[in-house]
């Protein structure tokens, strides 16, 4: 069986129209559909049955790709937990029960707050690189049983998970492990990123030992098994993506059926790596839009920016102007192939857009275009007329190019009305829709009033 984008060929052929290279088209959805893979972390293949041995080697959690919620072998000591916003996946399995579920948790912002700032404790120390899963192996297996180990690792049934990180607070559980692979062309494709382990060996050689994307998972304790959980996955810096793209046409669909992802870099500070975690939670709709916690985390990890907000904006508090930047990061989220900067430069920009519309709604007389009485669009699409750049920008009088544009579109609604009121008159004498339109094509407006269709001029 091909590649599920395949299935796309004759839909986009008709969107296309005419005669398109149906090969062409298959490899373009082809490359899409494998990059909209990546992005979500899911491969979005067809149901099928499939055998795996987990070894979670000590975690209660694993996470397990696109598990239909049912369709698992009953197990006593196995549980599904339904994904909270595609219920009928699951992303997580749990494997081992609570020894005491706990009678109250933090709640779920709370919660994501929390893993945010873990996940940086376990970045600042090393724990995400492929040397500390190296350093693991050599810690708990002899070179014996690293050759039995291999053995099972090169089992594709086999789901070898090394223990990163592994916590519970206020009610939850936290744990970040990473799974251990051998590629081959036989590995099936999951949508995840993989880190080779070894450099080389005799030969030249390197051997296919991978370890697979840090993945968080945290689920509330209150129950068991679990009937709720948060799954991530964690880029640091070393990860790099085609970033040739907009964004803005993968967002929905990431959000909608992908799992959260999490970048980081060596300057991401623990609040901003925590504040990112809870927005992640919120654009993929594991958290409402009307929690308060919101606006607070985003406070915390950007205090330059809010402060900037309520400054300039006379905000009554830091909440409100904290409250002021959210609104501007509903929606579409930053990307993550783009890495822990861009997430940095997206709410700095955010911010300044927040100041400039206070600024319009405050003054609108000192912009041009509300002078002009046209929106700052179509100003900036007319402005060429009027000005050229100068070194690339434009340099020019404000008055004077308001007065001028003023003049011209006084002559284009003049134009306009003329054109209506032509169109008008010809109707009443006879002409059709299309041959009125097609006249006043090639005669100037005032001429309606002597122009009549052939034959019938009285």
């Amino acid at each position: 069986m091909g590649h599920w984008s395949e299935g796309l060929v004759d839909e986009v052929a008709r969107m296309v129209g005419g005669s398109p290279d149906r090969r062409l088209l298959k490899d373009k959805l082809a490359q899409a559909g494998r990059e909209i893979e990546v992005l979500s972390g899911r491969s979005f293949q067809p149901m099928r049955r499939a055998t795996a041995v987990f070894e979670p080697n000590g975690l209660p959690f694993v996470d397990i790709p696109d598990l239909q919620v049912g369709s698992m072998e009953p197990e006593s000591m196995v549980w599904e937990v339904p994904d909270p916003v595609n219920p009928q996946m699951a992303t997580v399995l749990q494997v081992t029960p609570l020894a005491a579920p706990v009678p109250k948790a933090a709640s779920i912002a709370d919660a994501l707050w929390i893993a945010g700032q873990l996940v940086a404790v376990a970045s600042q120390r090393g724990q995400l690189s492929g040397e500390y899963v190296l350093g693991w192996l050599g810690s708990f297996f002899s070179p014996e049983q690293r050759v039995e180990l291999f053995r099972r690792v090169m089992n594709p049934e086999v789901r070898f998970h090394v223990p990163i990180l592994a916590v519970s607070v206020d009610g939850w559980w936290f744990q970040i492990a990473r799974r251990l692979l051998w590629m081959t062309n036989e590995t099936e494709d999951e949508g995840r990123l993989f880190e080779p382990l070894m450099d080389q060996t005799a030969g030249d050689k390197i051997p296919p030992l991978v370890a697979a994307e840090a993945i968080l998972i945290a689920a509330p304790m209150t129950q068991q098994p679990a009937g709720w959980a948060f799954t991530a996955r964690i880029w640091t810096e070393q990860v790099q993506r085609p970033t040739d793209r907009q964004w803005s046409r993968f967002a929905r669909a990431i959000h909608g059926h992908g799992i959260p992802t999490i970048t980081l870099d060596p300057v991401s500070s623990p609040y901003e790596i925590a504040c990112q975690v809870v927005l992640k939670g919120y654009w993929h709709g594991y958290i409402k839009g009307d929690e308060p916690a919101l606006a607070k985390v985003i406070a915390r990890a950007y205090p330059r920016q809010v402060a900037r907000i309520e400054r300039e904006t006379r905000a009554p508090n830091t909440d409100s102007a904290a409250a002021t930047l959210l609104e501007q990061l509903i929606r579409p989220g930053f990307d993550p192939g783009q890495g822990a900067e861009a997430t940095r430069r997206y709410v700095r920009r955010k911010a300044s857009i927040a100041v400039m519309q206070y600024r319009k709604g405050e003054a609108p007389d000192r912009y041009p275009w509300t002078r002009v009485g046209v929106s700052e669009r179509r100003y900036y699409k007319l402005l060429p007329l009027f000005v050229h750049k100068v070194n690339g920008r434009y340099d020019y009088d404000y008055d004077d190019v308001v007065a001028r544009m003023k003049d011209h579109l006084d002559r284009v609604d003049e134009a306009r009305r003329a054109r209506t009121a032509a169109l008008e008159v010809l109707r009443l004498h006879g002409f059709g829709e299309e041959a009125a339109r097609k006249w006043l094509q090639r005669h100037p407006p005032k001429d309606a009033l002597t122009a009549w269709p052939r034959g019938r001029r009285p």
